[in-house]
């Protein structure tokens, strides 16, 4: 039996461990004098024959069978199974031979001698099994603790790494001890397919690149045919993760033994597994660093906003006074002047309006903004929104489709009536003279639909997704004066109430569709009773 093959590592504090390698990777003993151990076990037993002679009038037959059999033991002890199967024969030939009357002679005068040999070959049989299977458990529960902190070492290490680079460096240092070459391919999603980015000292070819893809598809080792000293990568580890493969592990060995690494394999998977939890920390906190940079550009939009919309409000609000005041002067300025207030009138409005948009948005962004919910009809909302708009939408036809029958709601009527101020002055803006502008409410699955939808171009089906977003517009270049700040407005609010709102398309024109729950209103106390 041979005994366990120890590679000696150092790591990055130099620290020096020793990993157990399988037998198969055994070349040679550690040391010299164990090279032949069989010859080593024939020694022993010659050496204790030897020292016994002079004890064989002295000491009684039993007492040197046992020295033979501590031989024996020694033997499976130090040298393994083999070797102490042939001390215990070679121990009952030499203890016939020369202990046994007649001396110098495998002959036995006595038949009870023969009870003796083979009692003693059986116990040193069974205890040099025994021995040699402790000795075998020892190695391996030792070999298994160096690897295991040898592991340690290079998961420590690997938690401190920034970058992909900086992990196939650690990796190429701690497989360079066993003479193998890294190359560490991580996968790359964000583009069409899937690309890989190298991080090694190899470059794969074109071959080696189809069995790394193979590896990474099927999520499976994938091992090549050896091409012994070619500089070829002969085995593929996936990197797999908890809910993904993060790429791949392509291994290349420097030596002629390509079977070493085969051998190895129960090392390299466990660093394998350990790459792949590296990647995917270093995949999430490059996450979560863009999410929390895009919060921070928002809180910055947000809080620009908000300035920009406090500082501008006053002037306006005065703007559109002076205006009105132009407008009404009695008497009346002549017929160019008037022209030329209305139109400062209008503007006027028309940069409050945006201004007013501009801070609701940076109240709804900032989360600051309260809720102030009552129970009421859905129809009041309806009807307030229509008599705003009344000028919008005199040149359109209006379509009202309200059962009497909807139940009591419980929203902020006038967020709620900006939603739907929003949503009909969109309908009206991108919809020729004369349409017909409707909205629709019902009740559906426990809670208030309310659609409205108008004639018009619809929205463009590449963009439909993002209508909602903040500036968004539903055309690249609009011919309608905007911002696109109404939907994203009406969405913030809707979802603050607990709903949802969507944007579709249906024949002849568009239709922007939001949802609130309805919930139990409180019970209404009858007229009349006490």
């Amino acid at each position: 039996m041979f005994t366990p093959f120890l590679l000696r590592i150092q790591d990055t504090d130099g620290i020096a461990f020793r990993v157990r390698l399988p037998p198969a990777m055994k070349t040679e003993f550690p040391s010299p004098w164990l090279r032949a151990p069989y010859l080593v076990a024939a020694a022993l037993c010659t050496l204790t024959t030897l020292g016994t002679l002079p004890l064989r009038g002295l000491l009684d037959l039993a007492n040197i069978v046992m020295i033979f059999l501590l031989t024996v033991f020694v033997a499976a002890v130090w040298l393994g199974r083999g070797p102490s199967i042939m001390a215990a024969f070679l121990g009952v030939a030499l203890f016939d031979f020369f202990f046994v009357p007649p001396h110098l002679s495998f002959a036995v005068a006595d038949g009870q001698y023969l009870v003796t040999f083979a009692v003693m070959l059986a116990v040193g049989l069974i205890s040099s099994h025994l021995a040699a299977l402790l000795s075998e458990r020892t190695a391996e529960a030792q070999s298994r603790e160096q690897e295991t902190r040898v592991l340690y070492q290079l998961a420590r290490d690997l938690g401190g790494a920034l970058a992909a680079d900086q992990v196939a460096d650690m990796t190429q240092h701690f497989l360079g001890a066993v003479e193998l070459d890294v190359t560490v391919l991580v996968a790359d999603a964000s583009g069409q397919g899937i690309s890989f980015h190298e991080y090694g000292s190899h470059h794969l070819n074109n071959l080696e690149k189809g069995f790394a893809r193979s590896a990474y598809d099927r999520g499976v080792i994938v091992e090549t045919d050896p091409l012994a000293g070619m500089g070829v990568a002969i085995v593929f580890l996936p990197l797999v993760a908890l809910t993904r493969v993060l790429g791949v592990l392509a291994l290349v060995p420097r030596s002629d033994d390509v079977d070493r690494v085969r051998a190895l394999r129960p090392l390299l998977e466990a660093v394998a597994s350990l790459l792949a939890i590296t990647l995917e920390r270093l995949h999430y906190a490059d996450a979560a660093q863009v999410s929390e940079l895009r919060v921070s550009a928002e809180r910055l939009r947000a809080s620009i906003l908000s300035s920009l919309s406090h500082d501008l409000r006053t002037p306006l609000t005065s703007l559109v006074g002076l205006a009105d005041t132009l407008v009404q002067r009695q008497p009346a300025l002549d017929e160019g002047a008037m022209e030329t207030a209305a139109i400062i009138r209008d503007q006027a409005h028309a940069m409050h309006h945006l201004m007013s948009n501009l801070l609701e948005m940076a109240r709804l962004q900032s989360g600051s903004i309260t809720l102030n919910k009552e129970w009421q009809p859905f129809e009041e909302i309806i009807g307030s929104s229509t008599r705003l708009l009344a000028d919008l939408l005199a040149s359109r036809r209006l379509d009202l489709q309200v059962p009497r029958d909807l139940p009591l709601v419980e929203f902020d009527a006038v967020l709620l009536e900006r939603v739907l101020c929003n949503l009909l002055e969109n309908a009206a803006k991108y919809s020729p003279p004369g349409a017909r502008i409707e909205v629709l409410a019902s009740v559906r699955g426990g809670a208030l639909e309310v659609a409205v939808g108008n004639d018009g171009p619809g929205f463009p089906t590449d963009r439909i997704g993002q209508v909602f977003d903040l500036f968004a517009r539903g055309e690249r270049e609009p011919a309608v004066a905007g911002t696109g700040l109404g939907l994203a407005i009406c969405k913030a609010i809707v979802e603050a109430h607990g709903g949802s709102i969507v944007a579709e398309n249906h024949p002849g024109g568009a239709c922007v569709r939001f949802t609130l729950p309805l919930g139990t209103p409180p019970a209404m106390d009858e007229e009349g009773t006490p």
